[in-house]
């Protein structure tokens, strides 16, 4: 879970303390950014022959954009400290076993993408942008979880006719909340093919709320789907669409050492979990995916030139079987040609062909 922030970093300071001072500076520049798009909104002074700053950086901002989808899912850190403002800064997201993807409504279509921008499922739904408002555009963050057939809903880019990507995350998850309390997008009609389920989330700052989420077990009915692990968001978080250390990650069996808070004794941890050891399971856990995904790629190349060595062959014995047809269609020509008379057969060529 290695950021793309990797400017952030401080020499001399430990992995938990280079998290906590990128998310500090990541919280300076997306204040920033959204004070000067609140300036770009007011009206300025034109230069340049007519054309404003705030347009210039429109332009700029824009050129970024990707072929396909020039969107990606918000990804997670480990959280590697008790950050010092978690009780008045930080959101608790319990999340579910499933696939990570990004929803995408409009133009009176929903299509589903993973995490690397490839569309994998496409059908109809009653979200702002393909049933209704087929002029705007829904964005969502959603863990697919195969076996219900069901989005689980974490977060949003933008929702019908209002963009929530440079929101704060406080306000995102208000605005959500709100939207799906106003439509049922968990009932399935002929207007939405797929259930929308919007997760909970949980202020540090209610103590007592937490707790009980953290104690409760299954977190979800009938544990369907069970629990992946929790999210932690940090309220005045824009959205990104890569790694940021402002979203954070841990695996239940963490949270005491991590935090000091105990969860329900029903999640258990690994036989390779030690106690008291979770930075190092972190580092042992990014090592095996780092290796499985090498493992991976070396796969999938093998397979392009098990592919290319096959289609090959393939061509060649196409070609052999079509060079034998033309052959035995010339001899099969030139027979039934005498059998017609158009030949003679003291003048007739032998046939060419070596036919078996």
């Amino acid at each position: 879970m290695n950021s793309s922030f990797q400017d952030l970093y401080k020499k001399g300071l430990d992995v938990g303390e280079q998290q906590k001072q990128r998310q500090k500076d990541l919280l300076n520049q997306q204040k920033l950014r959204r004070q000067q798009e609140q300036d770009d909104g007011r009206p300025l002074k034109k230069t340049d022959g007519g054309k404003t700053q705030a347009k210039k950086r429109n332009r700029k901002r824009g050129g970024h954009h990707q072929k396909g989808i020039p969107w990606r899912p918000q990804l997670s850190e480990w959280l590697r400290h008790k950050p010092e403002d978690l009780g008045e800064q930080w959101l608790l997201v319990p999340c579910p076993v499933g696939k990570r993807c990004l929803v995408v409504a409009a133009k009176g279509i929903t299509k589903v993408y993973s995490k690397s921008g490839w569309m994998f499922m496409e059908f109809r739904s009653s979200l702002p942008g393909d049933w209704q408002l087929q002029k705007s555009q829904t964005i969502l963050d959603c863990v697919y979880v195969e076996d219900a057939d069901t989005f689980y809903v974490l977060d949003a880019i933008s929702f019908g006719q209002q963009n929530l990507q440079d929101c704060e995350a406080s306000f995102r998850f208000y605005w959500l909340r709100a939207r799906f309390e106003e439509n049922d997008f968990a009932r399935l009609d002929e207007h939405n093919e797929k259930a929308f389920v919007l997760l909970d989330h949980y202020d540090f700052e209610d103590t007592s709320a937490v707790e009980q989420v953290l104690q409760k077990y299954p977190i979800f009915p009938d544990n369907k789907p069970p629990l992946d692990g929790f999210l932690f968001y940090h309220k005045e978080a824009s959205y990104v669409c890569r790694v940021t250390p402002l979203v954070c990650w841990l695996f239940p069996f963490m949270m005491q050492d991590v935090l000091g808070w105990p969860v329900s004794s029903s999640y258990t941890a690994p036989e390779d979990y030690q106690p008291g050891q979770a930075l190092h399971y972190m580092d042992e856990f990014d090592r095996r995916l780092e290796e499985q995904r090498k493992q991976f790629k070396e796969q999938k190349r093998a397979g392009k030139v098990r592919e290319q060595q096959s289609n090959k062959m393939e061509a060649e014995e196409e070609q052999a079987e079509s060079d034998e047809f033309a052959s035995l269609k010339g001899v099969l020509d030139q027979q039934r040609r005498l059998e017609l008379g158009e030949l003679d057969m003291d003048c007739a060529e032998p046939p060419t062909a070596d036919v078996c």
